[in-house]
């Protein structure tokens, strides 16, 4: 009974677990990232992991891809298209999250520090998404949302372009990426070709794609995939970071949700109750990572104990938020007054 209030809701189509198992891996990865840099910045003491600890800044591409291939797949099942339901169905679902939040931590950050006009410019640039292209001080994680929202705004009008061709899309993605190496905007244009990757998968998936005949070799190459794809993340280069990455990243989404590989283990409870929660936990568990953090250094020494810990305590926490935060906005209309 309990449990129920952990879990995602459905308001329409088939739940898939294996998609929120891939929210798993990048909402853990994020917080690896952020507790890592937090330990950073307020211990002495050196990590031998933080090498690979870094590279779980890489599960925000991941979220873009999943993204990508979540909208993609409702678009090209939906026989009438309205973009202005398309349009309530976005806001309904992350804005009241984020304006709780976003508030709630303008007033405690304002509280402590004083009310004064650099705060309030924050919060006007934060809540009408531009904050890429000033500072944000009143979440900082929010620069992706930013991102994603862009991408919410367009993707129906370059669907109506490149609809269900891959190479249209193929080319909309080398596009945008060559487009952005000239100019680097806080922009969708920087990040489009990790959105193309989950879009191209949502394709293939209408189309009949017949088996791998090796399945343990397939699977093999699939795990590889996502390994590497963390791992080499640690060598920024434009080689590794732009071409082999989302290569990569390709691979492992096909593996996982075209030929349907590791979906058992995807699929454990555990994992798809974070996975479902990663929107709120990607809000709040900076600030959560802040508080416990400054609460454990005194009393857990050793720094990789203490950052397995951070990350325990921090999902958790932000899990006890689900109910109250997230959940109520998962339901379809759930604005509308009921006679």
């Amino acid at each position: 009974m309990y449990l129920k209030l952990f879990k995602r809701v459905v308001s329409k189509g088939t739940y898939r677990p294996e998609i929120d198992g891939l929210r798993f891996i990048a909402i853990i990865a994020v917080l690896i990232f952020h507790v890592d840099a937090f330990l950073t910045l307020y211990m002495d003491k050196a990590s031998a992991l933080s090498s690979l600890w870094f590279t779980g800044h890489y599960g925000v591409p991941l979220f873009f891809s999943i993204s990508g291939f979540v909208l993609s797949s409702q678009l090209l099942k939906t026989k009438k298209f309205s973009y202005k339901q398309y349009l309530i169905r976005r806001i309904e679902r992350i804005e009241p999250p984020f304006l709780i939040t976003t508030i709630v931590f303008y007033l405690l950050l304002s509280f402590r520090d004083g009310f004064d006009q650099e705060k309030n410019y924050s919060l006007f640039r934060v809540l009408t998404y531009t904050s890429n292209f000033d500072t944000n001080l009143i979440n900082v994680v929010t620069w992706s949302l930013e991102i994603e929202v862009v991408f919410y705004l367009l993707l129906p009008l370059l669907y109506l372009l490149a609809k269900d061709t891959i190479w249209k899309w193929v080319l909309l993605g080398l596009c945008t990426f060559v487009f952005s190496q000239f100019y680097r905007l806080p922009f969708l244009t920087t990040y489009f070709h990790w959105f193309a990757i989950g879009i191209i998968i949502a394709i293939l998936e209408t189309k009949k794609t017949s088996s791998f005949s090796y399945k343990l070799l397939g699977q093999t190459i699939t795990l590889l995939c996502l390994i590497l794809f963390f791992g080499l993340a640690h060598y920024e280069t434009l080689l590794i970071i732009e071409i082999v990455q989302p290569i990569l990243l390709f691979f492992f989404l096909y593996g996982v949700l075209i030929q349907k590989y590791f979906l058992k283990y995807l699929s454990f409870t555990s994992f798809t109750i974070v996975g479902g929660a990663c929107y709120i936990i990607y809000l709040i568990h900076f600030q959560v990572i802040s508080v416990t953090g400054h609460l454990l250094i005194p009393i857990i020494a050793h720094r990789e104990i203490l950052a397995l810990v951070l990350v325990v305590i921090t999902t958790l926490l932000c899990l006890m938020a689900f109910p109250v935060l997230e959940r109520p906005f998962m339901k379809k209309g759930w604005w509308k007054i009921k006679s």
